[in-house]
């Protein structure tokens, strides 16, 4: 592995690492007989196996419950910006976007995103639609965040990251609990939980409800990007047997989100209602037997259906943005004018997934799961599909991950995966080992090398704009039928250590990714009324390189301290035309840069909360976005918990953005300070 980035950039990427350093270093030896001794956290997402931070062949971040309860976060995408190298920012106000250290496109790929174990990844926008998650913050147990490519475990769509959402388990609800936000851009969000037991069956009920206006108009440009979702979830509990246990969850959701296209040059080309329902059923058996070994058996289906408004276009309506003469309005104008756009579009994806997986752990020095699963996606749309009616197709999968502790300071890691779908049958592989250099102290060395299938979305995409059956107006996008698989090759040197009972945690990654055959877009020569097509293909190269760490301080209860920060360089060419002549295109200047994070939080001894989120980004440009400047954004949460009726109640005052305003991906998105007050009831 190449690490000249580090000495390229080595007062850039490591002088935030010596200025922690010390602090850690002091706060060690003032850990005194208050200090917590702290539990081992323990990892599951990364190989599905239990294992603690310095045996994981991968770099994560676990967001815990003290650290939700701690953040001025009113979401889960708030959250992820507590995670070094991820990206978040927002497309439209409602419509955010996540990834990681690269391709943060309108609807980014190349990311796995589950809620206990269910993948919420959708076919139909090869995207993740987080306003459909379901999942209020007080749900959730932890998060946990693979950096880096996760596909032996979870397969192609978790080609550069993963993340898992974890909810709490209805053991440790009891009684009603309401929650409510309200302040600034109209936040109006409110739920209602029920949490009790039927018999042997413990369950959780909830219902939400979230809604707000969006950012501000753009000069004289209504956004309307506003949104309102209500929502309703079950997840139920049955222990049958001190060895078995199952879990059902079901849920629904219906949204109405103000979504769009808007471009630098040209901010609010035009923001439209998007209708979006969404419903799941889940279910996870667990088999524990006196060996210790370990059998689990998901299954889970996923509906969406879609439907976006807009204004109806006439053809001669369209055929307007001519001058007079034009041969293609003179050609048109002889037929009679009809609607060419309709008033609504429709796009459903469905999702049934099965998964049997064994977990061995009756050997003392080395542990294994392996596993099998199908699913199947299909989707629809008459705008992304024209004339295929629904698309369809079946995956196979079959994994194995094994770790081996070959000596007292030695543990080996390694995993494969072999998928089937469309495309063929394809392999992918993580090596890794891990050197413990004191307790509670490791260095990885790891090396993974992936495939992503194209989603059915990239290899089936048939766009246009038709008169009738046998006329197409305009044709927008097509997918190239010789389309291929991504290709990753990714090496990294990880850190990992505690300190001092685990009250101080440090970890550091040095990485570098060779993405090849990228799938983007790339335009050509079509006889239609621009004379252009946009033909989804294998276009791009990408190289990433850099660093990234986080550092943790929590000495006590009353105390919490986690710092992040990254530094990402990309660069890379995409096949940007290839008729009349081929033009390649620098993709150099899309790096997020340097960005960092910060959040301290401090228990008085009232019983008040007060916590500090920071988060500076350089500046950049988003593909398909604008070039915005850097920013330095401040979040404000006093919290305080006292007892009403000898019922418990939370009261909290959050300010996010406590500063200047900022834009989001777009020049049109400024993000502008906001006042939130919350409280939260509960009835035992």
């Amino acid at each position: 592995m190449s690490i000249k980035i580090i000495k390229k950039h080595s007062v850039n990427l490591l002088l935030p690492v010596a200025l922690v350093m010390p602090v850690l270093t002091a706060a060690q030896t003032m850990v005194t007989e208050d200090d917590l001794l702290g539990d081992i956290q323990m990892v599951h997402s990364v190989t599905h196996m239990d294992q603690t931070l310095p045996e994981t062949p991968a770099s994560v971040t676990i967001i815990d419950r003290r650290m939700i309860d701690a953040s001025p976060a009113l979401d889960v995408v708030d959250l992820l910006r507590l995670v070094p190298g991820l990206q978040t920012y927002f497309v439209n106000a409602n419509r955010p976007g996540v990834t990681y250290h690269t391709l943060g496109t309108p609807y980014p790929r190349r990311l796995e995103v589950k809620v206990d174990g269910r993948s919420v990844y959708e076919a139909l926008f090869s995207s993740v639609e987080w306003n459909t998650l379901g999942v209020h913050l007080d749900d959730i147990d932890h998060i946990e965040v693979v950096r880096g490519a996760n596909t032996s475990a979870d397969g192609s769509n978790a080609f550069l990251a993963s993340i898992n959402i974890i909810t709490r388990s209805p053991l440790l609800d009891k009684g009603w609990n309401l929650r409510s936000h309200a302040g600034g851009n109209h936040i109006r969000n409110g739920s209602l939980s029920y949490a009790g037991s039927v018999g042997e069956v413990s369950h959780r009920t909830s219902l939400s409800f979230r809604s707000n206006d969006g950012f501000d108009d753009f000069g004289d440009t209504a956004l309307d990007d506003g949104a309102e979702t209500i929502t309703f979830g079950f997840k139920g509990l049955w222990t049958p047997s001190a060895s078995d246990s199952l879990e059902f969850k079901l849920g629904m959701s219906n949204s109405n989100i103000g979504v769009g296209t808007f471009v630098s040059s040209s901010p609010g080309i035009g923001t439209d209602p998007r209708k979006i329902d969404v419903q799941y059923q889940h279910m996870q058996w667990n088999h524990l037997t006196d060996e210790g070994n370990k059998y689990e058996f998901i299954a889970y289906h996923n509906v969406l259906k879609m439907t976006d408004i807009t204004q109806p276009v006439s053809l001669y309506g369209a055929l307007s943005v001519f001058p007079d003469g034009h041969p293609v309005k003179t050609a048109l104008l002889q037929l009679p004018d009809k609607v060419i756009i309709n008033a609504e579009s429709y796009g459903r994806s469905a999702r049934v997934h099965t998964e049997f997986r064994a977990i061995f752990n009756q050997w003392d020095d080395f542990h294994g799961v392996t596993g099998i699963a199908f699913r199947n996606d299909r989707v629809s749309s008459d705008t992304l599909f024209d004339g295929l009616g629904s698309v369809s197709e079946k995956t196979y999968r079959a994994y194995s991950n094994v770790e081996w502790t070959a000596t007292d300071r030695i543990v080996l890691n390694g995993g494969v995966v072999a998928e089937n779908d469309d495309t063929g049958t394809f392999t992918s592989y993580r090596v890794a080992s891990n050197f413990r250099l004191a307790e509670n102290q490791a260095l990885r060395l790891a090396f993974n090398r992936g495939y992503r299938a194209p989603t059915l979305l990239e290899s089936n995409q048939v766009s246009n704009v038709r008169y009738d059956a046998n006329l197409i107006l305009d044709m927008s996008v097509i997918a190239d039928p010789d389309i291929t698989r991504e290709k990753l090759s990714s090496s990294e040197i990880g850190y990992t250590g505690s300190f001092a009972n685990s009250s101080i945690t440090f970890d550091l990654r040095v990485f570098r990714e060779e993405l090849r055959d990228v799938i983007d877009e790339r335009r050509e020569q079509y006889p239609d009324v621009d004379q252009q097509i946009n033909i989804r293909d294998n276009t791009d190269t990408i190289s990433v390189e850099g660093v990234e760490w986080q550092a943790q301080y929590r000495p006590s209860h009353k105390v919490l301290v986690h710092a992040n920060y990254s530094y990402v360089k990309s660069g890379g060419e995409t096949l940007y035309r290839s008729t009349p002549n081929v033009e390649y295109r620098d993709l150099g200047g899309l790096s997020p840069g340097p960005a960092a994070g910060l959040l301290m939080s401090y228990m008085t001894d009232g019983g008040v909360s007060l916590s500090t989120m920071v988060n500076y980004q350089s500046p950049m440009t988003h593909p398909s976005g604008s070039k915005l400047e850097g920013y330095t954004r401040v979040d404000l949460k006093a919290m305080k918990k006292f007892s009403l009726n000898n019922s418990p109640a939370e009261l909290s005052f959050i300010v996010q953005n406590a500063g200047t305003d900022y834009f989001e991906f777009y020049e049109s998105n400024a993000f502008k300070t906001r006042y939130v007050i919350g409280l939260k009831l509960g009835f035992p």
